[in-house]
């Protein structure tokens, strides 16, 4: 008997901005959250076609199920081939889009010219055991989440972030836990061995007060030491850390968070706040 012809992989839903430009950059969000994470920073990025998706399960994506983080890194790559000049793109990922940054790179070198991830570094340790409860991880995010606007403001303003009312909506949205189950589910397969098949130039940043640190230096060291078909890889590639930055910085230094990929993506010295790790 014939088998089915499988089926194609319905289209992330994006928004696509300055494409008159010459090169793409692909901005990939955190977990609940959606392409509105950027706004801040978008401005400053102004001399790039910029590719934003809203991934599996959250916001415009939402009908879209969240298999895997092989399945995210494939739609990834669908909206490269078709949406981005020449085929290929910068991609920069925080946390669950580091995640599928990673992977993105790792099954399509081809497509991907560097990676610039910030609070993606394999889970190890206390993370690793606590990926392994969504649903104390939903309470906690629902427990902020779910405040009402006045303390959720005061508490935003207190952590340093800055307004994201738009943003804000599509969280409380997406906080469902299902998705979390699924998400974690797939980010705690993601280990530091897998780090060592990327072959795409990467920068691995973590933020200082959020972030595992030491994780993240780890899987800079692999970076720096990965051996691709044979040949070590000389490229650059290495983790640093933003002291006081948050898991979210992008929301809290959004200026910082686009001068650092600015200067990834056009192979130039990082600017002062970038600490070697």
């Amino acid at each position: 008997m014939a088998h089915e012809e499988s089926l194609p992989r319905p289209m992330l839903a994006f928004v696509s901005l300055n494409v008159e430009k010459p090169s793409t950059i692909v901005l990939l969000h955190g977990g609940l959250s959606c392409h509105l994470e950027y706004a801040d920073v978008i401005p400053l990025l102004s001399e790039y076609h910029l590719l934003l998706p809203d991934l599996p399960q959250h916001s415009k994506s939402f009908h879209i199920p969240l298999v895997s983080l092989e399945n995210v890194a494939d739609h990834v790559a669908d909206l490269i081939s078709a949406n981005a000049h020449g085929g290929k793109a910068h991609i920069v990922g925080l946390s669950f889009g580091g995640f599928a940054a990673q992977v993105t790179a790792i099954r399509h070198p081809s497509l991907v010219t560097s990676l610039f991830v910030t609070g993606a570094e394999p889970f190890q340790g206390f993370r690793l055991r606590a990926s392994q409860y969504p649903s104390l991880i939903y309470g906690f995010a629902w427990s902020l989440l779910g405040l009402p606007d006045a303390l959720y403001w005061r508490y935003a303003a207190w952590m340093g972030l800055r307004r994201h009312d738009d943003l804000l909506i599509e969280m409380r949205k997406n906080c469902q836990l299902g998705m979390l189950r699924d998400e974690f589910s797939t980010i705690a397969r993601y280990r530091l061995e897998d780090v060592s098949k990327i072959e795409t130039r990467t920068l691995m940043v973590a933020g200082g007060r959020q972030d595992d640190v030491g994780a993240s230096k780890l899987a800079g060291q692999v970076l720096e030491n990965r051996v691709i078909r044979g040949q070590r890889l000389d490229d650059g590639s290495r983790s640093v850390v933003i002291r006081d930055a948050l898991h979210a910085w992008d929301l809290q230094f959004p200026e910082l968070f686009a001068r650092g990929v600015l200067a990834w993506v056009e192979e130039r010295p990082l600017p002062e706040g970038y600490e070697p790790n």
